[in-house]
C-alpha cells in the first residue's frame, strides 16, 4: 500500500463521521422553542462564570480578566470607508509605478 491510499482511507472514513452527524433543524415550534432554550441556557452558563470570575478577582484584588470595552466599535459603513481609503492608496501607488515615477 502506498502513501496515497491511506490518504484516501483517511478521507473515506472523514465523510462518513461528517454524514452521521445530525444536523439541527427545528421544524415546529416546539422544537424551535427547545432551541432557543438550551442557547439561552448555555448564554446563562458563560455569563454566570464570568460573574463569579470577576467577583473572585474583585475580593482577591486581582487585576480584572473581563474589562468592559469603553471604545466604541466601528460600524459597517466606517469600515467600509476606511477599506475603500486604503484600497484607493494601493491603486494609486500601483499607477505610479506603471507610469514610471
Amino acid at each position: 500500500m502506498g502513501i496515497l491510499s491511506y490518504g484516501y482511507k483517511a478521507l473515506k472514513a472523514a465523510g462518513k463521521a461528517i454524514n452521521k452527524t445530525k444536523t439541527n433543524v427545528p421544524e415546529t415550534k416546539i422544537q424551535k422553542a427547545t432551541r432557543d432554550l438550551k442557547i439561552g441556557t448555555e448564554k446563562l452558563k458563560g455569563s454566570t462564570a464570568k460573574l463569579k470570575q470577576t467577583a473572585f478577582e474583585i475580593e482577591n484584588d486581582m487585576p480584572l480578566t473581563f474589562k468592559k470595552s469603553t471604545k466604541k466599535s466601528e460600524s459597517n459603513k466606517e469600515a467600509y470607508k476606511r477599506i475603500q481609503k486604503d484600497n484607493t492608496k494601493v491603486i494609486g501607488r500601483m499607477f505610479k509605478k506603471a507610469k514610471g515615477e
